[in-house]
């Protein structure tokens, strides 16, 4: 199944800024995040540069829809689902 991925933010710096991704069906959000870093050479699995997957600092939308209220990190993909990975904006 292919995945369209856009990042936003000091994570595109790490992972580049639009993916379109093959994965193997029943992928979920992490086997996603883990198959970017990896392509961009980070080896630290459940994180992009220094933000946790799925953790405070890091949006991961999936069809506009925040994973924080799917499944977190195991949230399964479907074919053609769009995912935007974006660190939270804090200040004024």
């Amino acid at each position: 199944m292919k995945i369209k991925v856009r990042v936003f933010g000091d994570i595109a710096s790490i992972v580049g800024n639009k993916h379109e991704i093959e994965l193997k069906e029943n992928a979920t959000v992490l086997t996603l995040t883990n198959t970017l870093t990896q392509m961009a050479g980070q080896t630290r699995q459940g994180f992009i540069g220094e933000f946790k997957v799925g953790g405070a600092d890091l949006a991961v939308m999936i069809n506009g829809k925040n994973i924080a209220l799917l499944d977190g990190v195991q949230t399964v993909l479907a074919d053609k689902d769009d995912v935007v990975i974006m660190p939270f904006v804090v200040g004024g």
